[in-house]
């Protein structure tokens, strides 16, 4: 009697969080908030690399959809934002780092020590 009783009482319960339409505004909400705290905790978000430009920008989106969540509907807002944060967070987790290109051979030397006086 006490399982029909439990399974009772856990598909009340099921059925009340459903039918509330504010949900999905509190788990974009949450959501945003997790990430945005994730990507900045890491100490490479603050340093000059692809990974931490990456994360800044990220952020970023972040914020501007914590930003726009009340006055956009939150399907649009996910419509909207979730696919460059998908393409970000890919960008993030790939480990490549920028190239760095050398500057071109000069074949030619410079006195530095050189000092001419024009009048």
């Amino acid at each position: 009697m006490n399982s029909v009783k439990f399974i009772i009482l856990f598909m009340f319960i099921g059925y009340l969080n459903g039918q509330a339409p504010d949900n999905i505004n509190k788990v974009v909400y949450k959501q945003m908030l997790t990430l945005k705290s994730k990507l900045i905790a890491n100490p490479i978000s603050w340093q000059d690399t692809r990974e931490g430009y990456l994360r800044n920008r990220a952020a970023r989106v972040c914020d501007l959809a914590l930003d726009s969540l009340e006055t956009v509907d939150p399907i649009d807002l996910i419509g909207r934002y979730y696919p460059e944060l998908d393409s970000l967070l890919i960008n993030i987790n790939d480990g490549k780092e920028y190239e760095v290109v050398s500057p071109p051979y000069k074949n030619y030397q410079i006195n530095y020590f050189y000092s001419s006086s024009k009048p």
